[in-house]
């Protein structure tokens, strides 16, 4: 041990080690702020059920598969091609739509007269955009525009805006689709909207006017409303609280059963259903 504490380069604290009494660093975080990203549907199921959010995100229970997945997807898709190509000046026809339906949408899990339905009506809504909205394609600023939305240190929200455009009264609108198979609670979508508008004031510097909720379906409800700083304001903070809840692992259930509990496919991971509930689900599904 002599010998080796005389080697050149050899630290004597290597040989005899550290005094038990020497002074030590506090132990702390590489990050000091653990990084928060989320995505919106990751976000829409923390808004509305800690605890579902959990189930899922964290514990990877997934909901079972649907025969029509794809349809909205698929119809998105095909006004996404639309829109872009309209960017460029190439305005597409009614003529295109069983082309464009064709080519985007996808249903695997559709047995083959489900399929023929979802297809004919994809066509069917496309058809009926492009003739309604003929003379907006021209007005197209941007299809599919990524945004992050800077909400606190350390939380970030990853979207991706389906449609920004002009108006005929020169204002600008950020624009959601949706169709039933892509339904969410418009609450839940207005919120979404919002913090778009955020995300896309913090891109690009210019101030959206309008959201809008374009239902995509025969007898839809659209949606269109002025971009309202409270809500923005509120939206911010809601996102900072469910960051913070996420950090601290703080995902309790909901405190009673709640209209979110009805469509839930996790509910009974969670608590007992009520029989109301189940009498319900078993109209709905025919089990």
């Amino acid at each position: 041990m002599e010998g080796l504490a005389n080697l050149p380069g050899t630290l004597p604290w290597v040989v005899s080690g550290v005094r038990a009494d020497a002074p030590r660093l506090e132990p702390r975080a590489r990050h000091e702020t653990p990084n928060v990203t989320l995505s919106f549907s990751e976000l829409k199921y923390l808004f509305e059920c800690p605890y579902q959010f959990k189930l899922r995100f964290l514990y990877g229970f997934n909901p079972p598969l649907h025969e029509a997945l794809g349809y909205g997807k698929g119809l998105h898709d095909a006004l996404a091609e639309i829109h872009k190509r309209a960017i460029n000046g190439d305005l597409a026809s009614q003529a295109e739509a069983e082309d464009l339906v064709t080519r985007h949408l996808h249903t695997p899990y559709a047995y083959p007269e489900l399929k023929a339905t979802l297809h004919r009506a994809a066509v069917v809504a496309v058809q009926r955009y492009l003739r309604e909205h003929e003379t907006d394609l021209e007005r197209t600023l941007h299809s599919e525009k990524q945004i992050q939305v800077h909400v606190a240190p350390g939380i970030i929200v990853d979207g991706r805006i389906d449609l920004v455009r002009r108006l005929d009264t020169h204002e600008l609108a950020i624009v959601d689709f949706k169709s039933t198979a892509r339904a969410q609670d418009e609450d839940v979508t207005r919120d979404q909207l919002h913090v778009y508008a955020v995300g896309y004031e913090e891109l690009t510097g210019e101030r959206a006017d309008l959201i809008e909720v374009l239902n995509l379906d025969v007898e839809g409800k659209t949606i269109r409303e002025e971009v309202e700083d409270p809500l923005l304001i509120g939206v911010r903070a809601r996102i900072k609280e469910a960051g913070d809840s996420l950090r601290d692992n703080n995902l309790p259930r909901l405190s009673v059963w709640s209209g979110q509990c009805d469509t839930c496919d996790v509910a009974e991971l969670c608590r007992d259903v009520p029989m109301t509930a189940r009498r319900a689900r078993r109209a709905a599904t025919g089990c």
